[in-house]
């Protein structure tokens, strides 16, 4: 389990993610609406810690409950290949993949103690190829964990490839000691990749990284994983925006959930499609039954398909950039490209509420938004040629 960890915050973040988190932790009444996110045409992948999954005594109190939201957020969330953190339970993995549609498997970690690392994945889109523990002589940095990598045969309707998968369960708490074993773990991985096989092969490194990307939780000294950020020609951190944004994945309001890809994986990703899996807020009490811990995602495709920031990206489909400025005061400026004059900006709130729209024809649009309260919203554009989103955080 991830000890919470505290990082310095300008106060309206604080005071934000403060009411999100306590929205989070209220005992919602709805039930679980799990919005499909992967499309057909794409290699959809996410990782996320189920905090002590199957555990009798640590993490959500009942295991029932637990395996069922996990299984449905699993099989609705349109994900092919799942990174899954602090399995405690091989028999509760078991379940859960027999719970699953019989396309569904899934490897679990023999070398990580009582919190197991694994895969989850859908064979109509990926075959295991091999899998293996790495750097084990490294066990102490790894906290005991050392990484899992799988090798995948990846199949797409209009391309194929090999993919490299490496997942972590870091060491946590935001101790020197701590830090210090994180800095060698990100360290060992970093020269894995860059000094083997793997330097001229699409790999995806994701996982509890159990630390930030911007600065560490530990004193606000460098995070573990800034060689990573300090050599963009071979690496892209996807989740490093969302965090810069004020995004977290964490219930504490940390972003310790990340994806990191080479560059030749990059070449693949889907700009914008990087997200933290909000919509799950929803699920019944998700953080007291579910885990503290929300899913990280990302999409990849051949370059025929449109880079947008919507889940179902085709040839020809509309285009919402980035808006700007982000993190904005209250009037934020977007390019719509490839719309239909009839097409519709709305932004939501956290709990999925449309709080603001408008009509909104092909070119530059501005949204006023200074009647909303500080926090992050989701806009979302739609048209008759799909759905396209992006993410804006508001703050005075």
């Amino acid at each position: 389990m991830a000890a919470p960890v505290f990082t310095k915050l300008l106060p309206m973040q604080t005071f934000f993610r403060a009411c999100f988190v306590a929205l989070l932790w209220y005992p919602l009444t709805v039930s679980a609406q799990i919005q499909d996110l992967g499309s057909d045409a794409t290699l959809d992948i996410a990782t996320w810690n189920i905090e002590w999954f199957g555990h009798p005594s640590n993490g959500p109190t009942n295991d029932t409950v637990q395996l069922e939201n996990v299984s449905d957020i699993i099989e609705g969330s349109g994900v092919d290949i799942w990174a899954v953190q602090e399995i405690a339970r091989s028999n509760r993995f078991d379940d859960l993949l027999a719970s699953l549609p019989d396309h569904w498997s899934g490897l679990l970690a023999t070398d990580s103690g009582e919190q197991r690392i694994g895969y989850i994945w859908d064979t109509r889109v990926l075959q295991l190829r091999q899998s293996t523990h790495i750097l084990q002589s490294f066990d102490y940095a790894f906290a005991g964990r050392p990484p899992l990598k799988a090798e995948f045969s990846v199949t797409l309707p209009d391309t194929s490839f090999v993919a490299t998968f490496i997942t972590v369960h870091m060491k946590a708490f935001s101790d020197r000691t701590s830090y210090e074993r994180r800095v060698e773990a990100a360290k060992r991985i970093k020269n894995h990749i860059d000094f083997t096989g793997l330097a001229s092969q699409p790999v995806f490194f994701l996982g509890d990284y159990n630390d930030e990307l911007v600065s560490s939780t530990y004193n606000g000294q460098p995070s573990p994983y800034q060689p990573f950020v300090d050599d963009p020609a071979d690496y892209e951190v996807l989740t490093l925006p969302l965090e810069e944004a004020g995004g977290f994945s964490f219930q504490s309001g940390s972003f310790l959930d990340h994806i990191i890809v080479s560059n030749e994986a990059d070449a693949l990703w889907l700009q914008g499609s990087t997200r933290v899996l909000t919509n799950l807020v929803t699920v019944n009490s998700f953080y007291a039954r579910t885990s503290d811990h929300l899913p990280v995602m990302a999409s990849f495709g051949p370059s025929t398909v449109t880079s947008i920031d919507g889940p179902h990206s085709v040839p020809g489909a509309l285009s919402l950039s980035a808006p700007w400025p982000n993190p904005s005061t209250g009037a934020v400026d977007l390019d719509v490209t490839g719309s239909d004059r009839n097409a519709m900006v709305q932004v939501m709130d956290v709990l999925g509420r449309v709080v603001f729209e408008q009509q909104a024809a092909p070119g530059r649009v501005h949204l006023d938004l200074s009647d909303l309260a500080d926090g992050l919203y989701v806009v979302r554009l739609t048209s008759e040629r799909g759905i396209a989103h992006r993410t804006v955080v508001l703050t005075r």
